[in-house]
């Protein structure tokens, strides 16, 4: 795999984002690798933004940082999305991630260690049970109550 770029800023809000390659898991096929982008914003401090491309095609997802996080330790999420890890004999080891119903699914797979140190750095940015002090409540409430 290509080594990681991480980015990350601090103003005017708080983001970083993970450049990196993943793979489409195939059953019974060689994996399909592709480009891999994981996007985190204070201004939606309970999501991540996942990235997908290959050859001009593209997709885009949003997932629960939770459920990365939890999904880096054991098996996480029901219906259409769930992340596992996967261990291997030599130490290493993956992340995956399913998406769309277990009879029309891709299963995409990761280093868990990139994903683990790039979590680490959105949990830096904003901690965990703080995700609420970073909504703009108001901003969000002010068109619904100012009708006339």
């Amino acid at each position: 795999m290509s080594k990681p770029v991480t980015l990350t800023e601090l103003h005017p809000h708080r983001t970083t984002t993970l450049r990196h390659r993943t793979q489409l898991v195939n059953d019974g096929r060689p994996a399909v690798q592709l480009n891999l982008e994981l996007h985190y914003t204070s201004l939606d401090p309970f999501a991540v933004r996942i990235g997908l491309e290959t050859d001009g095609a593209s997709a885009h997802w949003s997932l629960s940082r939770e459920a990365l996080l939890l999904g880096l330790r054991r098996h996480e999420g029901i219906g259409d999305v769930a992340v596992w890890p996967v261990h291997q004999a030599d130490g290493c080891g993956w992340l995956r991630i399913r998406l769309g119903p277990l009879r029309n699914c891709a299963v995409f797979q990761m280093e868990r260690d990139v994903i683990s140190d790039w979590l680490d750095i959105t949990l830096r940015l904003v901690p965990q049970d703080t995700e609420s002090d970073h909504l703009d409540w108001e901003g969000f409430l002010a068109p619904l109550l100012d009708q006339d």
